[in-house]
C-alpha cells in the first residue's frame, strides 16, 4: 500500500507533534457518518440516557457520545476505516489499535475543553495515544476550534494547576510552559483531520456563535506494541475491527467514567 503521509508531513508531525490532514473523507462519508450518531444519539434521548439538566441545557442536551464503536457496527467499522489507520500507521510506525472514541455535537453557546493532554487518563503505556479527529462541520475558532500548544508532544504527562480565576475558561488549567509557547489554532474544512501525539497539549475554544454547530469524530489509537492501558479504556480493536486485550494499568493520572456519555471522576477539571 502506497503511504498515505509525504516525507514532509512526517517531519512535520514528528517536529511539531500534530498534522492537519486536508478533505480525508468526502461528503457523501460525512453524511452517513452524522445520520448514524443522529440515530444514536436519539435512542439515548428517548431512552432517558441523555437528560437536559435546567443549570446547563444547552451543554447537557448535546453531550460528547463516547465509545460507540462498542455498540454500533457502523462506528466501528469507521473507527477501523483504512484512510485513517493508514494515516496514523505511517505517522507512528506500527499498527494502529483503537483505544476510545468521541463524538462532539458542539452546539452553539456551549463550552469548550481546557488545555490537556489526551494520555493523561487513558494510561497507555508504554508510549502514548495517538489522536485521529475529524471535522464534520466547518471549524474555527469562532465555532470552537482546536487549538494546540506545538512541540509540547515532547513532555512526560504534565499535572496541571487548577485554578478557576482567569478570564479564559480554555486556559482554566495552567500547565509549566515555556514563556515562548505558542497557541495554534486550527480551522478546518468538513473532511479535514487533524493527527495529534497523545502527550500534546491542546484544547478546543467555547462555541461563540448564534447557529453554527461544530460536529467532530475523534478516535484515539495507541500502537500495537502497548503493554497496559486503564481500565475505562480497555475496549481495544485491532485495524481489522477485532477486540484485543492488554493488561490493565492502575496508575492513569485521572480517572474517567464508563457509559455512553463522556464525563469524569475525581479529576479536578471543569470539564
Amino acid at each position: 500500500m502506497p503511504a498515505l503521509v509525504t516525507k514532509e508531513e512526517l517531519e512535520f508531525y514528528h517536529e511539531q507533534g500534530y498534522l492537519l490532514k486536508k478533505g480525508v473523507f468526502a461528503e457523501d462519508e460525512l453524511q452517513e457518518l452524522t445520520n448514524e450518531y443522529t440515530k444514536i444519539w436519539f435512542d439515548m434521548l428517548a431512552a432517558g440516557e441523555i437528560v437536559q439538566k435546567p443549570e446547563k441545557p444547552i451543554d447537557s442536551l448535546f453531550p460528547r457520545l463516547r465509545d460507540h464503536y462498542r455498540t454500533s457496527d457502523y462506528v466501528r467499522q469507521f473507527s477501523v476505516h483504512p484512510a485513517i489507520t493508514g494515516i496514523v500507521e505511517d505517522l507512528i510506525g506500527e499498527e494502529p489499535v483503537v483505544v476510545q472514541s468521541t463524538y462532539y455535537i458542539k452546539a452553539p453557546k456551549t463550552r469548550g475543553i481546557p488545555i490537556h493532554q489526551d494520555n493523561y487518563d487513558m494510561g497507555i503505556a508504554p508510549g502514548t495515544t495517538y489522536s485521529a479527529w475529524l471535522s464534520v462541520n466547518a471549524s474555527d475558532r469562532e465555532n470552537g476550534g482546536l487549538y494546540v500548544i506545538p512541540k509540547t508532544h515532547t513532555y512526560n504527562l504534565v499535572v496541571p494547576h487548577i485554578t478557576h480565576n482567569v478570564d479564559r475558561y480554555e486556559l482554566s488549567e495552567i500547565y509549566d510552559l515555556p514563556e515562548s509557547y505558542e497557541i495554534v489554532d486550527l480551522s478546518t474544512e468538513p473532511g479535514d483531520m487533524v493527527f495529534f501525539n497523545g502527550n500534546l497539549i491542546h484544547g478546543s475554544y467555547n462555541n461563540a456563535t448564534e447557529n453554527r454547530f461544530r460536529q467532530s469524530f475523534v478516535v484515539h489509537y495507541a500502537g500495537a506494541s502497548l503493554e497496559r492501558t486503564s481500565v475505562n479504556y480497555n475496549y481495544l480493536l485491532d485495524k481489522q475491527g477485532n477486540r484485543i486485550r492488554r493488561r490493565l494499568n492502575l496508575e492513569p493520572k485521572a480517572v474517567a467514567t464508563q457509559g455512553p456519555i463522556f464525563t469524569w471522576k475525581d479529576k479536578g477539571y471543569v470539564y
